[in-house]
């Protein structure tokens, strides 16, 4: 879904006319923006709703700024898509406001398209909670993160601290240069990590696991499907339970227990 922003940014560069990236069904498009001082603020906690993500940490701004691309089926839709950043206690929270399109509360616009791009600038050093429902995401440059995910890919780099994923539905995670990595429930997808203090990775469903250049420990709780590849571990490479697919590692440092019938 990313290509929506790079439509946008070709289109403005060479002149030329912008198709909406969504096809017939994007009747209607607008931006929408929110921000707030961000002094004495620990955390960055974030509410997207469909469409994709991106945050960036910069140690030159001390403001929150969230800018969004809303794209509706029905124009009548763009009322009821905002952008809401509040603060509460040491806590800014930016939440992406939605039409409801499930029917749930009104039938009006059930089965409609309502999705909104966000990009959002912060301090980099506060921590980030992300929920996200759908689409791509893409974050940098934070103290620490939690993200909680239904669907899409997920990128993460230059994280100082530590990284918990509680849960995440489907599509690919990527990461590089991060702290300790901790990931509960990965139903599907390929996860990639590359330059981590430590990674545990509780639950996996399905997708490889491939790591490289951990400096601590590696845990693999239970592990359903897709091969597991790791490379360079400083500290113990452990793989409780692996229904299937080849486990190979290789310039581990400390100790190394993996089921029987999956050793190399």
């Amino acid at each position: 879904m990313r290509r929506t922003w790079v439509r946008i940014a070709l289109a403005g560069m060479l002149g030329l006319a912008l198709t909406p990236a969504w096809g017939y069904r994007c009747k209607a498009e607008a931006e929408r923006s929110g921000a707030m001082d961000a002094v004495d603020v620990t955390t960055v906690e974030i509410f997207a709703l469909a469409g994709d993500l991106q945050v960036r940490g910069d140690t030159e701004t001390t403001r929150v700024e969230a800018e969004g691309q809303a794209c509706v089926s029905r124009e009548d839709m763009l009322p009821a898509i905002d952008i809401t950043v509040r603060r509460v206690e040491d806590r800014i929270q930016v939440l992406a406001e939605m039409p409801d399109i499930s029917g749930e509360t009104n039938r009006r616009w059930k089965d409609e398209l309502a999705i909104m791009d966000l990009s959002i600038r912060l301090p980099a050093g506060v921590a980030v909670i992300v929920h996200d429902s759908s689409g791509d995401m893409r974050i940098r440059d934070v103290a620490s993160l939690e993200v909680s995910d239904s669907s899409g890919e997920i990128d993460i780099e230059d994280v100082a601290g530590d990284v918990l994923v509680p849960r995440d539905s489907s599509g690919d995670i990527s990461m590089s240069r991060v702290g300790a990595v901790t990931i509960q429930v990965d139903s599907s997808g390929e996860i990639r990590i590359q330059d981590a203090a430590a990674v545990t990775i509780a639950n996996d469903t399905s997708g490889d696991i491939v790591l490289d250049d951990v400096a601590g420990d590696v845990l693999i709780g239970n592990d359903s499907s897709g091969r597991i590849a790791v490379r360079g571990v400083g500290g113990s490479f452990v793989v409780e339970n692996d229904t299937s697919g080849g486990i190979r590692y290789s310039n581990v440092q400390g100790s190394v227990s993996v089921p029987d019938q999956r050793q190399p």
